[in-house]
């Protein structure tokens, strides 16, 4: 090979390393962007940092006390989640046997969904009936936390859902002229 075809070799070899290289440094960026958008747009607050959020606006023995008496209602209602686990069971144990049982299946999922509403509920009213000894402005703050919908919930349906903060009244607004629109 001649001086000038190499050099021609490793001037385009040259040329086509730096795009590979400049390339694969794009490619990192803009999946880092959207990995950091995907994050900002998910990003919602777990069960303990919205919990962490409430105790800062509360005293240490409020938050103490509140800790203490969902435990306690919680441990009161362990018999009823019990029930639940075992109905779960029984329906894990029925969806697997041949010839399958939609409907019975449904009905143990359903009593355990209610035997689990019921020990919520339990603690949940607990924890309201226990707000009138805070003052206002703890009371609040336990209250949104408590009265929320649940967390995983908003997750699973996505932003833009009726109820979705970031999107408000747009979202209930869009969903309105949309229906009106179609009939």
């Amino acid at each position: 090979m001649g001086s000038g075809k190499l050099k021609w070799a490793l001037g385009v070899s040259l040329v086509v390393n730096l795009f590979l290289i400049a390339g694969i440094v794009a490619g990192v960026l803009v999946i880092q962007h959207h990995v950091h958008d995907w994050q900002q747009h998910h990003q919602g607050p777990g069960p303990g940092q919205a919990w962490s959020d409430v105790e800062a606006k509360l005293s240490p023995e409020t938050a103490a006390h509140i800790r203490q008496l969902v435990k306690a209602t919680a441990l009161e209602t362990e018999p009823d989640m019990e029930k639940a686990r075992a109905l779960r069971g029984q329906a894990e144990t029925l969806a697997a046997q041949d010839p399958y049982n939609p409907g019975g299946v449904v009905d143990l999922a359903e009593q355990a969904r209610s035997y689990e509403n019921m020990s919520r509920a339990r603690v949940e009213t607990a924890l309201i009936q226990d707000l009138a000894r805070l003052p206002a402005d703890q009371r609040k703050a336990v209250a949104g936390f408590i009265l929320r919908p649940g967390f995983r919930l908003r997750r699973l349906l996505g932003p833009g859902a009726p109820y979705d903060k970031r999107s408000g009244v747009q979202a209930s607004a869009k969903a309105a002229s949309q229906s009106q629109l179609s009939h």
